[in-house]
C-alpha cells in the first residue's frame, strides 16, 4: 500500500510539473494542449498539460493527472532558455478529501520541431526518485467533412 501511495505521490508531484506558472515570450511556443506519460516506477501514469496564453501575453499552463481526477495543478515557476525548460512546483491539491502538498522540479529539452518534451520530474516532499516524462503535442484532427446533401435526379422524379 505504502509502495502505491509513493506513485501516486510521484505521478501527482509530476503532473503539477507544468502547472500555472508566469512565463516569457519563448513559452508562448509551446501554447497549447499535450499529452503525456510519466513512468513512475514502472507504472504508466497519464498526464495532460494545458499552456494558455492571456491576451495580455502571459503564458500559464496546468496539468491534470487523469489516472487520478487530479485537475489543475499549478508551477509556481517557468523557465524556457533555448530549448531547455524548467518548471518548480509548489502547490496544494485535494485528494479523497485531503490536501496534499506538491512539490518539484521538471527539467526538460523541446524537441526541435517544438512537438515534443521530453525530461524528468524530482520530487522534493516527500521525496522520491526522478521520474522521466514524455509530453507530445497533442493535435487536434479535423473533424469529417459532412456529407453534401442528397438532391433528386431530374430523372428519378415521378410525374403523374
Amino acid at each position: 500500500m505504502r509502495r502505491f501511495f509513493k506513485s501516486r505521490m510521484v505521478a501527482l508531484f509530476a503532473a503539477s510539473v507544468l502547472g500555472l506558472a508566469p512565463t516569457t515570450f519563448a513559452q508562448a511556443s509551446l501554447v497549447g494542449e499535450w499529452e503525456g506519460t510519466l513512468d513512475a516506477n514502472g507504472t504508466q501514469v497519464h498526464i495532460l498539460w494545458h499552456v494558455t496564453a492571456a491576451a495580455d501575453g502571459t503564458v500559464t499552463s496546468t496539468f491534470d493527472n487523469q489516472d487520478e481526477g487530479v485537475n489543475g495543478i499549478k508551477a509556481k515557476f517557468a523557465e524556457f532558455s533555448g530549448s531547455k525548460l524548467t518548471l518548480t512546483v509548489d502547490d496544494q491539491v485535494e485528494i479523497n478529501g485531503s490536501t496534499v502538498n506538491v512539490r518539484g522540479t521538471f527539467v526538460g529539452t523541446v524537441s526541435k520541431e517544438g512537438n515534443e518534451v521530453t525530461g524528468t520530474w524530482t520530487q522534493t516532499d516527500p521525496e522520491q526518485p526522478p521520474a522521466d516524462i514524455d509530453f507530445k503535442r497533442h493535435v487536434e484532427k479535423p473533424a469529417p467533412a459532412a456529407a453534401a446533401p442528397k438532391t433528386p435526379d431530374s430523372d428519378s422524379i415521378s410525374r403523374e
